[in-house]
């Protein structure tokens, strides 16, 4: 994929610290990803996970559909990531720190790649994840792939990676936020 990086015109806001960047995407649960088919447009939102060591992204959705038409036509993606911090008191500044990435879309079709990357999706979307874990692990040891194989299972591999903040989401500020 061609670098599809602009300038940025506020050079003070951009967020070139790589580290700063992959905890922001780790963090936040929900994206907006954008998709195109010729020149038609779409966005939407889903959850996914961030898989560090892959620099990927992950999502789950039916199995047809807009969203799967689009992206059998076009696995070009550009996905947003935003963690909103509202406005300060009294201020006119909103606290926010963006990320945004690029990247081709591929499907996971084997059954243990698809129970290990559900098993993280339960890790970081539940409160108390062992309940689910614990089905997850009666799925998979059942040999039933039907279990598995209801969603797809969407893996994004990052090509670009970019991000921009408000001046008052200082670096300092967006690592306490975001740590975990």
């Amino acid at each position: 994929m061609a670098d599809l990086r602009y300038h940025i015109r506020r050079t003070d806001r951009e967020i070139t610290d790589q580290k700063a960047l992959k905890q922001l995407i780790n963090y936040a649960n929900h994206m907006a990803l954008a998709m195109a088919n010729e020149n038609e447009p779409y966005v939407v939102p889903l959850d996914y996970i961030y898989v560090e060591k892959e620099n990927a992204v992950y999502f789950h959705c039916a199995k047809e559909g807009k969203k799967i038409e689009f992206l059998k036509k076009n696995p070009k993606v550009w996905g947003l990531v935003v963690l909103d911090q509202g406005f300060g008191d009294g201020q006119c500044v909103n606290l926010y720190a963006s990320v945004m990435f690029s990247g081709k879309v591929g499907f996971v079709e084997e059954q243990k790649a698809k129970h290990d990357v559900l098993i993280e999706f339960a890790k970081k979307t539940n409160k108390k994840p062992e309940p689910t874990i614990q089905r997850l692990e009666k799925m998979a040891g059942t040999d039933n792939e039907a279990l598995f194989n209801r969603a797809a299972l969407g893996r994004i591999k990052i090509e670009t990676l970019t991000g921009k903040r408000s001046t008052e989401m200082t670096i300092e500020r967006l690592f306490e936020i975001t740590k975990k």
